[in-house]
């Protein structure tokens, strides 16, 4: 079920184990970014999001002033609004050709484990998470 979209995201939840998973595509504007994250944000608070599973396969890059933005205040609402959980566990699946990917998740990723200590996450080169039972 797709409950959110723009032109460079869309977003699914499975209620019932209650995983979020976005795909990313392309180079996402500022705009259809942050308006997505914080599309985002509402569905993890609507839907008790304690498992995130992003989709980085299709996308070319995220620009940096979006990533800062993504870490000076995304973060910091999800995290009053205790929308990113104690035992919260986030998964990447990443094209193995893709390095921009990797850092900016890496960056999103540190800047996460500094606010919980106990977030679990791993990334997955080329491959779709349900298959690995990691979530």
């Amino acid at each position: 079920m797709k409950t959110y979209q723009n032109e460079h995201v869309m977003v699914k939840v499975a209620c019932s184990v209650h995983l979020l998973q976005q795909t990313w595509v392309g180079i996402p504007t500022s705009e259809n970014f942050r308006d997505g994250s914080l599309a985002i944000l509402a569905l993890a608070k609507r839907h008790q999001i304690k498992r995130w599973w992003i989709d980085l396969r299709q996308l070319r890059l995220f620009n940096p002033i979006d990533l800062h933005w993504f870490i000076q205040h995304w973060l910091p609402q999800a995290y009053t609004g205790q929308l990113l959980p104690q035992q919260a566990r986030v998964a990447i699946s990443l094209n193995d050709l893709n390095q921009f990917g990797k850092l900016g998740s890496d960056m999103l990723l540190r800047a996460s484990g500094n606010l919980n200590e106990s977030l679990t996450s791993r990334y997955f080169v080329g491959m779709m998470i349900p298959e690995t039972g990691y979530l």
